[in-house]
């Protein structure tokens, strides 16, 4: 029974998830001696040998591996406990004061007024390659063709424009500190019975979804979470949010931002306590998002960007009219709103950190320096320091790579 009782030991540390600590990734070198602590070790062990002599069994055993999926199961709260989170606010209908269109198909030239197209004059700019993307002012008709108005004074051909929709995703607001780890499903699944089991066939898992994360089970190179009764899903198929310590400079009662770019998570804290999560676009590998802890120095209600490195004739150019709820924290990085994509959960920036247009709206309504209404730039220099921003990538799991993660889209 003492032999047992430290297996058990053992796997209460490796599994179960306690408030500001995570799951640990996998058994370290002492917790392997618990189970092969002699000089012969057998790897196909039973259940019957494993809790007579654990010492002899290895921990990957099928033996080891069904007594700690036996104790995880045991160990579920009854009933489970529902994540402490409300939705911040949704309008019914616009969740922005813009209109975004994608200007396509290119070549798309603007006019100060349709009159000059008609006339043949030269175009007041010529949208030529890349990603541009406008806001529309409102639609108007010239000698039977119809026109948008993008700026004053500047008109571009209807069909050279496709009016978007946001994405309407949105994080949580914590109102306690959550006990276990949770995340979002970043794309449709179902789930297993054990981890590496066949699929259920009666359960689905769709992307967006939230789940909370009670126990974790390696298998060969892939993670599997346990999210409830029977419920296991490889680790590639969850973006995960854990409780984490303040960075050492970051005063006791301090608000702090916590970016992961290896999960596409963001966490916000006052102090020791989590009070906002939500999903990210980081940078792409070839422009990945520098690690670092930061402050805000500058914000904006909006803003346009464009790849300066570039001209407008290069397949590289991108430009983007009014970025909402922009905040620079590194330089040129910043997190602010991202209207031209849906893919948060994946790596798809040049660099930035795109938001959700809603959790982009509530991070630069939380955060410092405070912007006033229709105020339209705010500095940290002029209103004390910024709210701290700290970028890392937690340290994947041994055998999991970005590659698993997975990136999505342009």
């Amino acid at each position: 029974m003492p032999r047992l009782l430290g297996v058990l030991l053992t796997i209460t540390l490796l599994c179960l998830a306690l408030p500001g600590v995570a799951l640990a990734a996998g058994p370290d070198q002492s917790e392997l001696a618990l189970f092969a602590s002699g000089t012969a070790v057998e790897d196909l062990c039973p259940r019957s040998l494993t809790l007579r002599n654990p010492e002899r069994c290895s921990p990957f055993s099928p033996g080891a591996r069904e007594v700690r999926l036996n104790y995880l199961r045991a160990r579920l709260p009854n009933p489970l406990p529902e994540l402490p989170v409300q939705a911040i606010e949704v309008p019914e209908d616009a969740i922005s004061s813009y209109t975004f269109a994608y200007v396509r198909p290119l070549p798309a030239p603007t006019y100060r007024h349709p009159a000059e197209a008609e006339a043949n004059l030269p175009p007041l700019r010529t949208f030529q390659q890349g990603d541009n993307w406008v806001t529309v002012m409102g639609l108007v008709e010239y000698n039977g063709q119809k026109w948008y108005q993008i700026n004053n004074d500047e008109y571009i051909r209807a069909e050279n424009v496709a009016i978007a929709r946001p994405s309407r995703f949105h994080g949580v607001v914590l109102t306690e500190q959550p006990q276990y780890p949770f995340g979002w499903i970043n794309r449709n699944v179902s789930p297993s019975a054990t981890p590496g089991g066949a699929a259920l066939s009666d359960v689905s898992l769709r992307r967006y979804d939230m789940i909370t994360i009670f126990g974790q089970e390696q298998l060969g190179d892939h993670l599997w979470y346990m999210i409830g009764p029977d419920r296991w899903v490889d680790q590639s198929f969850v973006a995960r949010v854990d409780v984490d310590l303040p960075p050492a400079e970051v005063g006791a009662d301090e608000k702090w931002i916590e970016i992961d770019t290896f999960e596409q998570t963001l966490a916000a804290y006052e102090g020791p306590r989590m009070v906002f999560a939500t999903l990210i676009s980081s940078g792409r590998p070839h422009t990945w998002t520098p690690d670092g802890l930061f402050r805000i120095w500058g914000k904006l209600p909006s803003t346009s960007m464009s790849n300066q490195d570039v001209d407008m004739g290069n397949p590289a150019w991108y430009y983007l009219e009014n970025v909402e709820w922009t905040q620079y924290f590194n330089h040129d990085i910043a997190l602010h709103a991202a209207y031209w994509h849906d893919s948060f959960g994946f790596t798809r920036s040049h660099g930035c950190v795109n938001l959700a247009l809603l959790d982009a709206k509530w991070l630069y309504d939380w955060t410092t320096p405070y912007a006033a209404p229709q105020q339209d730039l705010v500095l940290s220099s002029q209103a004390g320091a910024g709210t701290w921003v700290w970028v890392h990538r937690s340290a994947p799991v041994a055998g999991v790579t970005l590659a698993q993660v997975g990136t999505a889209g342009q």
